[in-house]
Parts: C-alpha cells; structure tokens; sequence
C-alpha cells in the first residue's frame, strides 16, 4: 500500500449518491453506509483508502437511495443480502477484506464479520446504531406490537442528518420521510447481533462521537467494547462531530484512523509470515 498520495477533492457540486469500486491492491475494503443514508457518506474515507493503495467497494443497501415506499418494502434481511454480494465481489481478488461500516452499517458489518469467520480479516464499527436513545427504543417497542399496521406509516426528518459541520449537513443527501417499518427492521437486527459480539474473534475498531445524538455514545460504546470478542480491539472517541462521522468536522482523522487500523492489521501480518518463513 503507498502511503503519500493525497485523493482528489471531493466536489461539492456533485453529490453522487451511487455505489462505487475504487482500485488498489494487496487489501480490499467494503465500505457500508447507514439506514436511510448511500454510500455518498462513505466516498470520503473510499477515496482516502485508494489513495493509500486500498481496493474499495462501497455498496448501496437495498431500498435506499430511492424513494420512501423503495426503501420500506426491504427489511435488514435484504440490506444484508447487498452487504453480502459485496463482499463476494470482492472475495473474487484473493486479498484479504475489512469491513467497515457507518451507524447501521457497522451492526451489518459486525454480523458479516460473524458469519464469515477467518474469511473477513477485521471489521471497523463507525458510530454503530446498537442503540437508539432510550426514548425512541422505548417508543419502537410499543409500536412494534401494532403489527402490519406499521408498514403504511412513514416519519418525517425535519432536521435533517446528525452532522456538526453546518456546510456538509446542508449538501448531505438525505431522506425527509423514513418508513417506520425500517426503524422496526434496525431494532431486529441490532438485537440479533448484540448476543452475539462475543464470538466475533477478528481485530476490530470502534469510533464514536461522544456528541452522537443518534446512537448515544455512553451506551453503544459501553456495551460493545464490553461484550465484543475480539482479542484486539480499540476504542477511538471524537468529541467534536455528531453521528455521521464520515462527513463531518473530523471525517480526515476518521479516515487516518481506518486506515492506520489496516495498515496496523497487515504490516503485523506480513512481519509474521517472514518470521515464519
């Protein structure tokens, strides 16, 4: 992997919101953006990561980036199914892969991690939504139980997205109406891979805002760097952005993070292999 090269500029002008390869070689990278988000939010650390030598695959969950009715008729069953194929597209280059997602895509990556075993070789959690506020969990519990009434019901973001930076929050491509039955469908499938941290075994990364208004940091971080396997894993704090960290005031230190994490994995990797040989 170089090390130097900085990646071209990111326009402002063009928000592209469409799923993105970026070539490298030696590691791969799938990169996996949150509920209702694209993988707009993660080309930032995408063109950092090519930069430094890393192939890059960000994938676009089924239902989003489209209209509010797309998105509603998937459950997490069909986000992980895109999480999945990605990783298999990457498989087909023999290197080892890392995943690494934002907010619900870290739950899908921590599950992918689980499910694959020695075949993912460290996964990075960035503000992973394990947990909402305790008032909208409480309220997703009591509305869950009204049923298939649920999946004609939509909620209106009037904030928009959870970023500190004024100027990234204003281009930010978001979703002004979300389908209730999709907030049920994160509550399942954080609560399937909860129980299941403890066996996931590979090196991991965790970075959380303790400013995330969406996933509150005392919570997720406590629960996760508690519960998770891992032999190796680290906790980074931001104390600056909100939730979605890829785009916001400390989206480079985010993207040195990472790829320091990787860099770490297989430099250690490689000097064991010669100690071997």
């Amino acid at each position: 992997m170089s090390s130097d090269s900085e990646p071209p500029p990111l326009s402002n002008d063009i928000i592209d919101t469409r799923e993105f390869f970026l070539p490298g070689s030696g590691v791969s990278a799938l990169l996996v953006h949150g509920l209702t988000g694209t993988p707009y939010e993660m080309r930032y650390l995408g063109e950092r990561l090519s930069a430094a030598g890393i192939r890059v695959f960000a994938v676009r969950l089924a239902g989003h980036g489209g209209t509010p009715e797309e998105l509603g008729a998937t459950t997490h069953h069909h986000w992980y199914e895109s999480v999945v194929d990605g990783c298999e597209r990457l498989r087909a280059y023999g290197d080892p892969i890392v995943a690494v997602g934002l907010s619900a895509g870290g739950v899908l990556a921590a599950r992918l991690a689980l499910d694959q075993g020695q075949a993912l070789s460290g996964v990075v959690m960035l503000a992973p939504a394990f947990f909402l506020p305790l008032w909208q969990r409480m309220a997703l519990a009591g509305i869950g139980r009204l049923g298939p009434w649920t999946r004609s019901v939509y909620i209106r973001a009037e904030a928009g997205s959870d970023i500190h930076d004024a100027a990234a929050r204003q281009i930010h491509p978001s979703a002004r109406l979300m389908p209730l039955s999709a907030a049920l469908s994160l509550r399942e499938l954080s609560a399937m891979v909860r129980p299941r941290l403890g066996r996931l075994a590979q090196p991991a990364m965790l970075m959380h805002s303790r400013r995330d208004h969406t996933c509150p940091f005392d919570k997720n971080v406590q629960y996760v760097m508690a519960n998770l396997g891992s032999m190796r894993k680290r906790l980074v704090a931001l104390q600056e952005s909100y939730h979605v960290i890829t785009v916001d005031t400390e989206k480079e230190r985010v993207s040195n993070e990472v790829l320091g994490f990787i860099r770490e994995l297989f430099d250690e990797t490689a000097e064991d292999q010669r100690a071997l040989g």
